[in-house]
């Protein structure tokens, strides 16, 4: 009887465990690297894409109570990367690095610490003065950037300013898939003309 209810609980055991592990291999959010279109889509089923085309699928959606551009990159109808861009346009820049600190503190608490944290200075002018580090990022004097790696995957996180808009992306791309993604930026160089 022992013997019966110890092999019983050996199996659940077991079970349970692979169960568990089975809903942590994704690679990001419901999704694995070298999925095709048709399978993210499968995959985010409680969103409708919002764009399409042979290379992204763009959804609208909410992380940590913040809007959300959710887009995910394809190369050669293969998942190589995808992106959370914040949707929030603040009056007050200083509130994209607080939410800037709340992505890290997520990323921190589901990643560990990470490889590299930069904070870049271009232009020293409100580099003393705490309260005006807002404007600096909305002036291009300031840029955040924060990196992790995983055994498959390069998480980036950066806070910038780009075309007088301020810009905060998480990043995630497939460490397998890379080459595909310098294929991608290489054709976007290429002169048109």
């Amino acid at each position: 009887m022992f013997r019966k209810l110890f092999l019983f609980v050996c199996i659940i055991t077991l079970f349970m465990q692979w169960k568990l592990s089975w809903g942590e291999n994704y690679d990001f959010r419901y999704t694995r690297w070298g999925m095709t279109a048709e399978e993210v889509i499968a995959a985010e089923k409680k969103l409708d894409p919002i764009e399409k085309n042979v290379n992204m699928i763009k959804y609208k959606t909410q992380v940590l109570g913040k809007n959300i551009e959710l887009v995910y990159l394809f190369a050669q109808d293969k998942l190589i990367g995808a992106f959370y861009k914040l949707d929030e346009n603040y009056l007050n820049s200083q509130h994209f690095i607080q939410t800037y600190d709340e992505f890290i503190e997520a990323l921190i608490e589901k990643y560990g610490q990470p490889n590299k944290e930069t904070t870049n200075w271009l232009i020293d002018t409100y580099r003393n003065v705490r309260n005006k580090w807002g404007l600096a990022l909305s002036l291009g004097h300031l840029e955040y950037f924060v990196l992790w790696k995983t055994q498959s995957t390069t998480i980036e996180c950066s806070l910038r300013e780009e075309n007088y808009n301020v810009l905060c992306l998480v990043e995630y791309w497939s460490i397998e898939y890379s080459h595909l993604l310098e294929e991608i930026r290489k054709e976007d160089k290429l002169d048109p003309f």
